[in-house]
């Protein structure tokens, strides 16, 4: 108990910080050019928990790259086996998607070579930027310390609830005549919470739960971060290319399978990423003990 009341402490305080930090931060950049306070404060939560994390991990495990996971022998190969697996995941989705009659192919799009290059491109930078400090921050710092202060079932749904929630945490933007001061991203925080409030969003969570499960797993089980950050990247790499070249069929009568936000994650997601966590638990174990 103690353990997860100092992980819930630390992961408050993270965002709190962050809200605060984003005043002076705005200060500094708006003198060079327009920005938002909405996009300033998304920000600077998230440097803060990069920064808070870390710091966990280091009070109970000590820094370093090694400890976190990130494991530079053979690193092109991890990255390059977790990029296809992720693209192998969203594959195997869409496959179902496009079969059930949910989705259906952008032809014009699809055979466009130019388009899916620069699609691909933007994907990979994306995926591996998002990949690197996302998974710096759950499965390597706040996995890795909490699984060493509780077992490592609580710290994995522990960790993997965060992941998904933290994910729909949107701050929205502030009225253009809004006095904007030191409180005013720590105000922006209660609104920001507004979509917990909408069950249609529920099953979009629970997806997001699913690919943090099979993340930790990959985490805790190999103990390669950097396989983590691969998966993430063809993950989001996959969901990219699907969304620019695929078109949701709202009259599917198949079509609750997927989020009305999002019409790619959903419940047959959610399934097929249980199904990745189960094959992938007992395809190691298995490989372990021979």
């Amino acid at each position: 108990m103690r353990a997860l009341l100092v992980f819930s402490a630390v992961f408050i305080s993270a965002i709190l910080f962050g809200a605060l930090l984003a005043f002076p931060v705005y200060e500094i950049f708006s003198s060079f050019g327009e920005i938002t306070f909405r996009k300033t404060v998304s920000r600077t939560t998230l440097l803060s928990g990069l920064l808070f994390s870390l710091f966990y991990f280091s009070y109970y495990n000590g820094l370093s790259l090694n400890r976190l996971g990130v494991r530079f022998g053979r690193a092109h190969i991890r990255l390059f086996q977790g990029l296809a697996a992720g693209l192998v995941i969203v594959a195997i989705i869409e496959a179902n998607l496009l079969l059930l009659g949910v989705h259906d192919l952008d032809k014009e799009r699809l055979f466009t070579l130019d388009h899916i290059s620069l699609l691909l491109l933007k994907g990979l930078f994306t995926g591996l930027l998002v990949g690197i400090v996302e998974e710096l921050i759950f499965r390597g710092a706040l996995l890795g310390g909490l699984s060493r202060q509780t077992n490592q079932v609580v710290a994995l749904v522990t960790v993997s609830l965060v992941y998904a929630a933290v994910h729909y945490l949107k701050f929205r933007d502030l009225p253009a005549d809004a006095a904007i001061n030191w409180y005013t991203g720590v105000t922006m925080l209660p609104p920001a919470l507004f979509q917990f409030a909408d069950p249609a969003r529920y099953d979009a969570m629970i997806t997001l739960f699913f690919l943090g499960l099979l993340l930790g797993l990959v985490r805790l089980l190999t103990g390669n971060l950097l396989l983590c950050i691969g998966i993430h990247a063809g993950v989001i790499t996959g969901e990219k290319l699907v969304q620019h070249t695929t078109g949701f069929l709202p009259g599917s009568p198949y079509a609750h399978l997927v989020n009305r936000y999002d019409p790619f994650i959903g419940d047959l997601a959610s399934v097929w990423l249980l199904v990745c966590c189960v094959s992938f638990y007992f395809f190691y174990r298995r490989r372990s003990h021979t």
